[in-house]
């Protein structure tokens, strides 16, 4: 067994995101209706056009904290806990901060490139693209970080893939994204687990 699994840290970051993700849905919907699609405009959901006539560039990054509606936020929720926990007591938290940001910034991104293109108008939130990069570090990890993460399994992976497949096609968002989280959560954790050195050297090298 991975010895910070049986010693586990407290994940501020987790919880970190966990809660500011959690009062900025509260507070919406108190103050409107969270599944409407101009209210959310109006508190800085992704608009293709907003950003592309309107310069909003600002809405990379809100999108990533709305969410439409409680379903949406639940399902985003439960896996950032189910699996940002284990990675965040394996690689910390600076690394696993900056894997949650740098893939939901660049799955929005991809999103709104991916739009733009075909020419639609696409109105867009949630923190699925940030959490489908822990996602995504979390296979790198069980892959090539075990002494890290711990050991995943094909059918573990198979299963963590089939997830985030549903996850989109249940929620009809843009899958596009998702895998683009996804993918850049993999190459993230390539890049700080393995290229970075860690300061802690208490655990053995698997």
């Amino acid at each position: 067994m991975n010895p910070r699994l049986s010693n586990p840290k407290t994940t501020y970051v987790v919880w970190g995101l966990f809660i500011i993700n959690l009062l900025i849905f509260f507070v919406l919907e108190t103050i409107g209706n969270t599944e409407d699609s101009v209210f959310m405009y109006r508190h800085g959901a992704m608009l293709t056009s907003a950003i592309s006539h309107g310069h909003e560039y600002w809405r990379f990054f809100t999108a990533m904290f709305l969410h439409f509606g409680p379903t949406h936020i639940f399902n985003n929720l439960l896996v950032l806990f189910a699996i940002g926990t284990i990675l965040e007591n394996g690689i910390g938290h600076v690394r696993t901060a900056a894997i949650y940001l740098l893939s939901g910034l660049g799955a929005n991104l991809i999103s709104y490139f991916i739009s733009l293109r075909a020419g639609e108008e696409v109105l867009s939130a949630g923190a699925s693209g940030a959490v489908f990069g822990l996602m995504g570090a979390m296979i790198f990890g069980g892959l090539f970080a075990r002494d890290r993460i711990g050991t995943l399994t094909p059918v573990q992976i198979a299963v963590l893939l089939g997830l985030s497949l549903y996850h989109g096609v249940s929620e009809g968002v843009d899958d596009a994204a998702h895998i683009g989280g996804l993918i850049l959560g993999f190459l993230l954790a390539a890049v700080f687990i393995k290229l970075i050195p860690f300061r802690d050297r208490s655990y053995p090298k698997a």
